[in-house]
């Protein structure tokens, strides 16, 4: 073989190493949740797909289940740790067991205690996520008009931004198109009063011309118009650590994000409870029947009978916080019991 032939087939031989040893550890380890809002757990050494099944759903039987919810695993035989994989969490068995002549996935489990649990929810689209403060956010300027004058504007618009408030904007950071509208209840004889403060897009400020400056919409989710409000913006985690809920918080659903009349699974909503009264990111709560609906409600008793959905903490303020619609089984809007 000739020098430069053999030049050639190490250029080629060393590719292939890099390729190989680069991207294929990546790969197996699974490196980051699927794009979609869920329930993930990031995989320990020494678990299996037959012991995940037997601590998330008390059967052993029940990993097919949690195979069939993971597309990318091709072999059940096979898990990795760092890998994320979908998990479905609920108070009861998520598969009815599998008859015992069914083989489970070969172990490759090392002796010692089992690492703990610790699922997560995996949330997107956290930075769209509203919230509810006792007072308004004092804002950082407001929507002049478009430079193509829409009434209405999404992602790509640039927009005339006139500079309000003690902070000045800066040019190059990112800022948060707010709405915002009072929020006022009664319940339980308790008062509660609030500014729900709805997130319609992300804008990154271009140039400062003193009295206005210029910005782009790099991110739309919602319709902004003329005279919305800009405010800070720090990027949201996307995941949120499962923790322990309290017990009997006796809360109620306050409006939905969008103002639903009725909500539903994956609808937005804010409860009148937030990190003052024990509230945090992760808790999981049932969603009950209107009891106003019944005489002298007694909310220390938990009837089952009438729970009609689940929703998950995402953020918390002082006052109250945002939730979202994990699942219903019954229609239930402004007033609905949480606990």
């Amino acid at each position: 073989m000739g020098k430069r032939n053999f030049s050639a087939f190490l250029a080629v031989v060393i590719l292939i190493c890099f390729f190989t040893f680069f991207t294929i550890p990546w790969s197996l380890a699974g490196d980051q949740p699927g794009d979609e809002p869920g329930f993930y757990y990031t995989i320990q050494k020494g678990d299996t797909m037959w012991d995940l099944s037997q601590r998330f759903y008390n059967s052993q039987w029940s990993w097919p289940g949690l195979w069939e919810m993971n597309d990318d695993i091709k072999n059940p035989h096979w898990i990795y740790p760092g890998k994320k994989i979908r998990i479905f969490l609920n108070d009861t068995l998520a598969e009815q067991p599998l008859p015992p002549s069914l083989s489970a996935p070969a172990t490759h489990k090392e002796a010692g205690k089992a690492p703990a649990i610790t699922p997560f929810f995996s949330y997107p689209p956290m930075d769209s996520v509203g919230f509810i403060r006792k007072k308004t956010i004092p804002p950082l300027g407001k929507i002049l008009r478009s430079q193509s004058n829409t009434v209405m504007m999404a992602t790509g618009e640039t927009l005339y931004i006139k500079p309000m408030g003690a902070t000045p904007m800066v040019k190059g950071n990112d800022y948060r198109i707010i709405t915002t509208e009072p929020v006022e209840r009664r319940y339980d004889r308790e008062w509660f009063s609030g500014v729900k403060h709805t997130v319609l897009g992300i804008i990154t400020v271009t140039e400062d011309h003193g009295n206005y400056l210029t910005a782009v919409i790099t991110r739309s989710f919602g319709h902004a118009v003329k005279g919305d409000l800009i405010a800070p913006f720090e990027k949201s985690p996307t995941r949120i650590k499962i923790t322990e809920s309290s017990e009997m918080i006796g809360s109620r659903i306050l409006c939905s994000e969008k103002n639903d009349v009725i909500l539903s699974s994956h609808k937005i909503a804010f409860i009148n409870q937030g990190s003052d009264h024990g509230i945090t990111p992760g808790q999981i709560y049932t969603v009950f029947e209107d009891m106003e609906r019944f005489p002298k409600p007694d909310h220390r008793i938990r009837i089952k009978d009438l729970g009609i959905g689940k929703v998950i903490v995402l953020h918390t303020e002082k006052i109250a916080s945002t939730v979202l619609v994990l699942s219903s089984n019954n229609e239930f809007g402004q007033g609905a019991l949480v606990n």
